[in-house]
């Protein structure tokens, strides 16, 4: 009873001491006090002033600065979302924002566009995380560049950090356009990376990293070397499920992904479509010593070849065929690729044709967030087989 007390009693405490600090960049003419009626009019001054488990509110605007979290666990986010609320570091020479002391997931940023960076000493344009792992939610990461790695991010030396529901746009950067991952293995959920360029890996470059990449779209990436779409490297396993990868292109090798260096990602139900390469693999480039899993997923409408090098590849629809248990060389009869749409049609070949025990365990949602395992009733199927590819046809 006296140690519940005393929990009770400490977390009354930890939650009074809690404070919520405003931020408005309109209130610039004073120095203000970080309360609603007078808001800091920088974010870094609110940092500077928070102490963990503050709350960081940012009122709507562009902030011409950079920031520094110094090790807080404060949750910064904006008030009125990414769509009015703007980090802007052009002509600062830095990172837009950066994470360096051990930071862990309580420190959060939600709800802003990152831009105008271009890194600390060349490295992470958009964020840069260092032995850190905050989280990052509800954020485009656009117009960053960096002149070595990470235009979007980059996270190095053990850091994990978590994002969801953000943007990769139109970063560039010498490896890595998009996130560029240093032995480290972030969680990225739910991500767009599209129009992001570098030498190698135009929306994502993995070099000896395990990320989890889990429902993220890959849309009109380029390398100008290898990996338009993903690059792997020295010793990358990454775990891609449910995700798209759709016109991305390199002028060498694997314009889809590239893995090299005794990389072997596990790719589970996704979709490589229109994707191009200059010398080989217009889906997937693997080197000697890779050889990715690829299950439950269509590999379609990629030039040259679709699948370069070995692959362990089953229960998946291959344009061209491809030796494994379940394989299919059968137009997917997508709802519109044209437009981008691989759902799949009425009839298609790859409803109820997947394998089970290939999805990992929790993953019960497709790419739309409807629920995997459904069988095709206008088939008279009563089963609950999963599909090929990113979507599971309703």
């Amino acid at each position: 009873m006296k140690n519940l007390i005393r929990a009770v009693t400490v977390l009354a405490v930890s939650t009074a001491q809690a404070a919520t600090i405003h931020v408005d960049v309109a209130n610039c003419s004073g120095p203000g006090d970080g309360s609603v009626l007078d808001p800091y009019c920088s974010i870094q001054t609110a940092i500077d002033n928070a102490v963990d488990t503050d709350e960081i509110v940012v009122a709507p605007g562009t902030y011409f600065e950079t920031i520094n979290f110094i090790g807080k666990a404060v949750w910064l986010h904006s008030s009125g979302g990414a769509d009015v609320t703007i980090i802007d570091a052009t002509d600062l020479f830095s990172s837009v924002v950066i994470c360096e002391s051990g930071e862990g997931p309580d420190t959060v940023l939600s709800g802003f566009v990152i831009t105008g960076g271009t890194g600390t000493d060349f490295y992470g344009g958009g964020m840069l995380n260092i032995s850190s792992s905050p989280t990052v939610t509800n954020c485009t990461f656009s117009g960053n560049t960096a002149l070595f790695f990470g235009g979007g991010m980059y996270n190095v030396t053990a850091s994990s950090p978590t994002v969801t529901n953000c943007t990769f746009s139109g970063n560039i950067a010498g490896e890595g356009g998009g996130m560029f991952n240093f032995n480290s293995s972030p969680s990225v959920i739910d991500c767009t990376f599209t129009d992001n360029g570098a030498s190698s890996g135009g929306g994502m470059s993995n070099d000896n990293s395990d990320p989890t990449v889990a429902n993220c779209r890959f849309i009109g990436n380029a390398g100008s070397n290898n990996g338009g779409g993903m690059r792997n490297t020295d010793n990358s396993c990454p775990i891609v499920i449910n995700c798209t990868v759709s016109g991305n292109h390199c002028t060498h090798w694997g314009g889809g992904m590239s893995n090299g260096s005794f990389s072997t990602p596990t790719i589970v139900n996704c979709t490589f479509d229109g994707n191009g390469a200059g010398l080989s693999g217009g889906a997937l480039r693997n080197y000697v010593g890779s050889s990715p899993t690829v299950t439950n997923s269509i590999v379609w409408s990629n030039t040259p070849p679709q699948i370069s090098g070995s692959a362990n590849v089953q229960y998946s629809d291959v344009q061209g065929g491809w030796p494994g248990t379940g394989n299919i060389d059968t137009d997917p009869m997508y709802v519109d690729a044209d437009n981008g749409d691989f759902r799949l049609s009425p009839g298609s070949p790859c409803i109820d044709t997947g394998d089970n025990t290939a999805v990992p365990k929790g993953v019960l949602r497709d790419l739309d967030g409807n629920p995997r395992f459904v069988a095709d009733a206008c088939a008279g199927d009563s089963g609950a087989t999963v599909d090929m590819g990113a979507y599971e046809f309703q």
